[in-house]
């Protein structure tokens, strides 16, 4: 009797866990606006992330106080090389005989943001840029916070994370011409 009934608990335990939702993974687009190019090159280094989006699920700002996550929506990478990533692919690939800025920082959000409108994506960036030459613990040239916000197109996650990707855009594209002046 004692085995029985240890076999149906094992049954009911194991079965439990094969209803696990599917998941879904997303990633930003990493397809270049070309609106981050510059005549010097700006080459990425580390971005390390804050602790409430160093994870894998996608989050939401569902209010001032609230900060909710997506049950089965995830990124299919880390968030710090997701905006890495990004941010190269916007710079554009390393010229020789060019000069090389190196532009490194910590995201402090890549998040939906819950509206009366809609959700609005927004990503928040603090950067440091050092001269490409200068060793790791001088003063960089610029230090500063960058934040974009857009809305979504529509309610899905797809529509989220493709304002994501712009907003990570249009970031990368004030970094370029902050460092120009540099």
């Amino acid at each position: 009797m004692k085995h029985r009934f240890f076999a149906i608990v094992l049954v009911l335990v194991l079965s439990s866990c094969a209803s696990t939702p599917d998941l879904d993974y997303y990633t930003l687009d990493m397809s270049s606006s070309g609106k981050a190019r510059t005549d010097f090159n700006l080459e990425v280094a580390r971005f390390a992330v804050s602790e409430r989006i160093d994870r894998t699920q996608i989050v939401i700002q569902s209010s001032p106080t609230r900060i909710d996550y997506y049950a089965k929506d995830r990124w299919a990478s880390g968030v710090g090389e997701m905006v890495e990533r990004k941010l190269a692919a916007e710079f554009g690939p390393v010229v020789e005989d060019r000069r090389s800025l190196i532009v490194s920082g910590r995201v402090i959000a890549l998040d939906q943001v819950d509206s009366p409108s809609g959700p609005r994506a927004l990503a928040k960036l603090e950067v440091e840029v050092r001269d490409g030459a200068a060793k790791g613990y001088e003063t960089p040239l610029l230090v500063k916070t960058y934040e974009a916000s857009r809305a979504a197109e529509t309610d899905s996650v797809d529509a989220v994370v493709q304002a994501l990707s712009r907003v990570v855009e249009e970031i990368a594209a004030e970094i370029a011409v902050d460092a120009a002046g540099l």
